[in-house]
């Protein structure tokens, strides 16, 4: 569960070899809690999938981030040399 919002940006990792196919959506509404619908659709096949080897499920799915919050990390400026 995460805690994005209706109008926030996000982008999907490609799964393929191809960088030019990680894409940004808007999210344009969230139902149910985790259903979300984006602005436009998704010109690209992401795959989300559960293969075995060796009778171990190995989960493979894309990367999502959330790109409309910033995040600053600072250093302590008592150990740090960049204040």
């Amino acid at each position: 569960m995460t805690d994005w919002k209706v109008g926030e940006q996000i982008v999907i990792a490609t799964t393929s070899f191809s960088n030019e196919e990680s894409e940004t959506r808007i999210i344009k509404s969230i139902t149910g809690g985790n259903l979300i619908t984006f602005d436009a659709p998704l010109a690209f096949k992401h795959i989300s999938e559960t293969p075995q080897f060796g009778g171990v499920d190995m989960p493979m799915q894309c990367e999502v981030g959330l790109l409309s919050r910033n995040v600053i990390y600072r250093g302590d400026p008592q150990t740090s040399s960049i204040n």
